[in-house]
């Protein structure tokens, strides 16, 4: 009976390292119940890791300067994010995790027809090239650093909301013409070095998210490009 003892008790310490577990046991020792215990054992949540990606379209929205239209569909948004998600509330149905980690995005603005801008004696210019263009674009890429705040449901609904502030590390234009290489100019395009904004999260755990950022503040520098806020949506892989 001893050895049946253990085995019981074995098998007890293996299956209540599930979380939520709820075991009873009924231990019989010369046909006389001796004993009966209920009790339930919680796996305290860890911090876990995740690698996302951002992708997405993205453009300006406001009043822009004439030759500052965008193409809607060309104009695209990809971040690969490196997070950490913490819990602060893991008891009950609904749970609170603060998601945070460094991540590189990249915002790209495609020029409409044959615009192409250039920047001369610290002026942004929006010049029409004398040869058909392909592709015409602006690329900012930053490092960013998201505080969000995330709400998870018994439903596996999770929602998101939080803020974001990031480095500029580069910028430059592409421009492509017909049967030709790509030509990438870097500079600073009177960029501001340090963007910010809102972001927000929606979805099912373990799936595919919607995102949306918003960037109130021209990524422009005041009174040197054109006054308007940046706004990303997409979805989060």
């Amino acid at each position: 009976m001893k050895a049946i003892y253990h085995l019981l008790t074995t098998a007890l310490t293996l299956t209540s390292a599930a979380s939520f577990a709820q075991t009873t046991i009924t231990i019989e020792k010369d046909s006389a119940t001796h004993t009966t215990r209920s009790y339930s054992t919680r796996r305290a949540e860890r911090i876990a890791s995740d690698f996302s990606i951002y992708i997405g379209l993205n453009n300006f929205s406001g009043t822009l300067p004439r030759g500052y239209e965008f193409r809607p569909i060309g104009s695209r948004f990809v971040a690969l994010g490196w997070q950490k998600r913490i819990p602060l509330i893991a008891k009950g149905a609904t749970k609170l995790r603060l998601v945070t980690g460094p991540e590189i995005a990249w915002n790209n603005f495609m020029f409409e027809g044959n615009n192409t801008l250039v920047e001369q004696n610290n002026q942004l210019i929006v010049e029409s090239a004398n040869v058909d263009l392909r592709r015409s674009k602006l690329v900012t890429t930053q490092l960013n650093l998201p505080v969000i705040l995330n709400l998870s449901f018994r439903s596996g609904l999770t929602l998101g909301l939080g803020a974001y502030a990031g480095l500029r590390v580069d910028s430059y234009t592409k421009v492509k013409a017909e049967g030709a290489r790509a030509v990438r100019t870097h500079g600073s395009y009177n960029l501001n070095q340090v963007r910010w904004g809102l972001t927000t999260e929606l979805g099912f755990r373990h799936e595919a998210k919607l995102f949306f950022r918003y960037e109130p503040k021209s990524p422009f520098e005041p009174g040197l490009g054109p006054d308007a806020s940046v706004w990303a949506v997409g979805f989060k892989l």
